[in-house]
């Protein structure tokens, strides 16, 4: 038995098609309000994001900088993407109408597909900007997407925040942390069905 799943079908994160796909999404989520009642991200974020992508790109006049800016804002606009994915596969739960509705292209994939396991962090190293960290993980089995959660207390629930969502294996990191403030991370891999097993916290200290 197959059910129908909204895809990502771009092989690189080439800015034209990056932003021609999230156009297409946005107008066809932003049109159908009664059926994508709290998209997640937003609408307002999503079509801020994507504007500067495309601000970028006609502004693109070889130097390095507009380069890595087009560059930054494609991964964002990418990452925005593929939280919407998330969003309208859980919503849509294989139906296909609302999947094409939403402007997402449609695939086909076996219905069951069980909740990822428990991440397993290999290391965590300095980032390339001060105070951040680089963390790398064991591909995970049926994850296709990935959450980065710090918190200054391993033991307190409360304190666990969100830095990095819809992750994918090569942009797991967190940024804008306190300098020389020891903080505890932990990844957690999920896909249509769910999030899985967080992993256990790594303590790390920022420079």
């Amino acid at each position: 038995m197959k059910e129908s799943s909204a895809v990502l079908h771009l092989r690189t994160k080439n800015p034209a098609k990056v932003s021609l796909l999230a156009d297409k999404v946005h107008a066809g989520i932003s049109a159908n309000p009664e059926t994508f009642v709290h998209p997640d991200p937003g609408m307002d974020e999503f079509k801020t994001e994507l504007k500067k992508l495309d601000g970028f790109i006609v502004a693109k006049d070889g130097s390095k900088l507009i380069n890595q800016a087009i560059i930054d804002q494609t991964d964002v606009v990418y990452g925005l993407l593929k939280g919407l994915c998330f969003y309208v596969n859980k919503l849509a739960k294989g139906d296909k109408a609302i999947i094409l509705l939403s402007g997402f292209d449609c695939n086909d994939q076996p219905a069951e597909r069980p909740i990822p396991g428990k991440v397993v962090i290999r290391r965590v190293v300095d980032g390339k900007v001060p105070c951040s960290v680089k963390i790398y993980i064991e591909r995970l089995a049926n994850a296709d997407r990935y959450k980065v959660e710090i918190s200054t207390d391993r033991n307190n629930p409360a304190l666990w925040r969100t830095v990095c969502d819809y992750g994918s294996l090569n942009n797991l990191e967190a940024r804008d942390l306190l300098r020389l403030q020891e903080i505890y991370i932990r990844i957690t891999g999920g896909n249509i069905h769910g999030w899985g097993m967080p992993s256990e916290p790594i303590a790390f200290i920022p420079r």
